[in-house]
């Protein structure tokens, strides 16, 4: 490379040198222009902005020094009023309010502002307080963040490249990049940055991205091991931060830095700043393992920023991992410290309705009734595809029952089903042992694979085998995982398959006895030579007269080959349903397009129910449902109980046509309906009991009137509230009644839909509905008023006013009625 590059001198003969690769240099060239690009604001900058943001550096800053050698010095620059407000960040509009200015201006000394500006904004962390606590528990380095450093130090085995049944996996056997991993903490402990070119290079005798051992040499320099929190730190992300508010570009080369600026822009609730120089930092291969080893973290930043890509690859990954801790045959009180693969836990934070939580539980709870449905006698109907020898098989079941047991035919067929479920029941067993799996010499590279992605961040010293880790696992467990699914998509051929053996004969000849035995009944079927012929015959016989799809007639042969090729075609399917080619899984399935390196122990198929867990706006889940913990409300149909929110919902049993009417003791009993059974949901208020039509429920009407001794043929009748038929033919039920049903809709036209209407608003009012009570009255005394509160023959007394008072209560003049009476009573008709 020529000198006249414009790296410094030195990196420039380095690269010449080949001390450094061009790629190396760039990285450190980048970060030594960025410290310089945030330290050298003036106030003189963005002539254009008439807001002085003021970032104000410790006093004992001095002994912080920055990678060139000088210390962090207070720093003012100008920005744009509009870019800030546009923002729409509340704690930055409280800043510019004419108090808070008058307190920054008295803080600074500005008593007053440079020519041009019109507000000073102070954005300097303050000293003490619970402010201060809660950014500094926000800033607080999580482990790996301090460690991600080492990611672009480690260099994975060649073996990641191309694993098992994928062609290639580019970069996820590449270190990442110095671009990305390299940079450091903003206070330089030394001069190593500078001068030690080997530590922004790939390193030998890095044993991962993992803690030191005490046992053995430090693998992490001194002036790498960072601050939990550092002020200085914070102060130089706020900048960054606002430059980026300014349109300047935002530099993330280490997950330090990009947890504290992703912090602060949130505390600022300006994230949307931040937010595409974080994805492309988290999203970035193969930086995406970053994503893989600490999935917490990855979520927590996905989750505050919006990211939905990131958040559904490390929610995917947080699932399978704490879903197979709720699928234990012990109860799990809390996440264990380790994932079953020994991954280290870290926090994700707290959420009031915690997605990870939810999703796990019914992630174990789907793989439970998985296994439960591959271990059924149905399971040949259960697949995701039919099997159509199978249901042959079913339809003979019908008419095979018919004969006697021990008879030849029904004998065979017995045996056939059973050896078919027990051969399947076997490759169930061998699936789950993993230890069996080792077609064509694949079990050894596969386990060299999972070692090799788990050394990235497990210490070799602590690294359990992941097949001991697996044979601990219980069945619904290991559903969990892709081992199950891939070692069932192994099945043996169609000549294996047939000389499995099942109480000492094959399938084979399990087939050929049952289709000669059925062969055999159809035969003497028709000249019905014994019972069982007879039987069959009757049977067939049945099964034409009802027109049934599988005919025994024209279907006498039972073809174990087609049924291999079905089953085979049904397993594929339900195997990739739970589990994607290792193609598809290795370079766009771990999540929306990001590349997954070091998850091939985990099983990231998730489906709807599990990810409806997520906020609505992750990718492709805004159903427009407002959100999976959004409850349903049920509709109004029958408008508003009273003024104010209280509402009838609907009816308790659908209307009907009624078809017959029994009369006792002077009670109008309904015993049936023409219209249909009610397509209404089933009360949960204990009043189903009252329904009246099918099933009985007319004669538990009968019973409850005869007990209540209440007439019900005329006025407000049990039948009105139940039906929704009007009070004017409430008391004429007859057989065969002719004419239109009414509408249960109501409008405003005619006396008898009005009538509909009060029933229906005073049907069953609740304890709390004093005002629809109230309303109950006014309608009584003006229908009095009217010369129409006589009660219809039978009907049941009204309460006097006395009584009513009695139960309102005392009226103190508050009520919101005082003046309904009069404006009604004048359209009244």
């Amino acid at each position: 490379m020529s000198k006249t590059t414009r790296f410094p001198f030195a990196l420039a003969t380095a690269v010449e040198d080949r001390e450094v690769s061009a790629s190396t240099a760039n990285a450190i060239d980048a970060h030594l222009m960025e410290i310089a690009s945030v330290k050298n604001h003036a106030a003189g900058d963005y002539e254009g902005g008439t807001v002085l943001a003021v970032v104000t550096f410790p006093k004992d800053a001095k002994s912080s020094l920055a990678c060139d050698g000088e210390p962090w010095q207070d720093v003012r620059f100008r920005m744009s009023y509009d870019k800030l407000t546009d923002l729409g960040s509340k704690k930055i509009q409280d800043m510019l309010t004419p108090k808070t200015q008058a307190r920054f201006r008295r803080r600074l000394g500005l008593d007053l502002l440079p020519p041009g500006v019109e507000y000073v904004v102070d954005f300097t962390p303050p000293s003490e307080g619970p402010e201060l606590a809660d950014l500094t528990a926000a800033l607080w380095l999580p482990r790996m963040v301090k460690l991600w450093f080492l990611a672009g130090q480690y260099q994975p085995d060649r073996i990641l490249e191309n694993g098992v049944g994928v062609l290639s996996r580019p970069l996820a056997d590449k270190a990442v990049g110095p671009i990305l991993a390299l940079g450091h903490d903003d206070v330089c402990k030394g001069l190593g940055c500078l001068s030690g070119y080997s530590e922004w290079q790939t390193k030998e005798g890095i044993p991962g991205i993992v803690e030191d051992n005490p046992a053995d040499p430090s693998h992490i320099p001194s002036w790498r091991k960072v601050e939990d929190y550092c002020p200085i730190r914070h102060r130089v992300a706020i900048i960054r931060v606002l430059r980026a508010i300014n349109g300047e570009s935002l530099l993330l080369n280490s997950a330090v830095r990009l947890w504290t600026v992703a912090q602060v822009a949130i505390s600022l609730e300006v994230p949307q700043v931040v937010v595409d120089p974080v994805t492309q930092w988290l999203v970035a291969p193969p930086n995406t393992k970053f994503i893989e080893i600490c999935p917490e973290r990855a979520f927590q930043l996905a989750y505050a920023l919006k990211i939905p890509s990131v958040l559904v690859a490390a929610f995917k990954i947080l699932v399978n991992e704490l879903a197979i801790d709720y699928a234990s045959s012990y109860p799990v009180t809390r996440r264990p410290q380790l994932t079953w693969a020994q991954r280290r836990r870290d926090d994700y934070g707290d959420y009031p309705s915690d997605p990870v939580e939810y999703a796990s539980r019914a992630f174990a709870e789907r793989m439970g009734e998985t296994l439960k449905m591959l271990q059924s006698n149905d399971v040949f109907a259960r697949l995701p595809a039919r099997i159509p020898e199978w249901d042959k098989l079913q339809t003979y079941r019908a008419i095979i029952g018919t004969i006697a047991p021990g008879t030849p035919l029904r004998s065979a067929y017995e045996d056939l089903t059973a050896a078919l479920l027990f051969v399947f029941d076997g490759w169930i067993d061998r699936a789950l042992d993993l230890d069996s799996f080792n077609y064509n010499g694949l079990r050894n590279r596969r386990d060299a694979l999972l070692e090799a992605q788990r050394h990235h961040y497990i210490p070799a010293d602590k690294c359990k085998p992941l097949l001991n880790l697996y044979w601990a696992l219980n069945p619904t467990q290991k559903l969990l995982t892709p081992f199950f699914w891939d070692r069932l998509e192994w099945l043996p051929t169609r000549a294996e398959f047939s000389a499995t053996l099942h109480l000492g004969k094959s399938l084979q000849q399990r087939a050929d006895t049952f289709n000669t035995e059925l062969s055999a009944a159809l035969r003497a079927a028709t000249t019905a030579v014994n019972a069982a012929a007879t039987d069959i015959a009757l049977a067939v016989a049945a099964c034409e007269a009802t027109n049934q799809e599988h005919v025994i007639s024209l279907l006498a042969i039972f073809d174990l080959g087609s049924f291999y090729h079905a089953l085979r075609r049904a397993l594929h399917l339900l195997c990739g349903k739970h589990l994607p080619s290792m193609t598809a899984r290795g370079e766009e399935a771990g999540s929306n397009g990001i590349p997954m390196f070091l998850s091939d122990h985990l099983l990231l198929t998730l489906d709807e129910k599990e990810l409806n867990y997520l906020p609505i706006w992750a990718d492709g889940l805004d159903d427009g449902s407002g959100g999976v913990f959004q409850e349903v409300i049920p509709p109004a149909e029958m408008g508003p109980s009273e003024p104010g929110p209280g509402y009838h919902t609907g009816y308790t049993v659908g209307t009907g046509t009624v078809t017959e009417t029994e009369t006792d003791g002077g009670a109008g009993t309904v015993t049936g309906y023409g219209g249909g059974v009610s397509t209404v949901a089933p009360s949960d208020l204990g009043v189903g009991d009252l329904r009246g039509g099918h099933r009985g429920g007319g004669d538990r009407i009968a019973e409850w009137v005869s007990a209540t001794g209440t007439s019900t043929t005329g006025g407000r009748s049990l039948h009105v509230q139940q039906s929704g038929a009007s009070a004017a033919t409430a008391s004429s039920f007859t057989e065969g009644r002719s004419g239109a049903t009414p509408s249960e809709s109501f409008t405003a036209g005619g006396m008898e839909e009005e009538g509909m209407y009060a029933d229906a608003r005073y049907a069953q009012p609740a304890a709390h509905q004093a005002q629809g009570q109230a309303i109950e009255r006014y309608v009584d005394e003006a229908e009095e008023e009217a010369g129409e509160g006589t009660a219809a023959a039978g009907e049941m007394e009204w309460q006097s006013d006395e009584e009513m008072e009695f139960e309102l209560g005392d009226d103190d003049g508050s009520s919101t009625l005082d003046g309904f009476e009069e404006v009604d009573m004048e359209e009244a008709p």
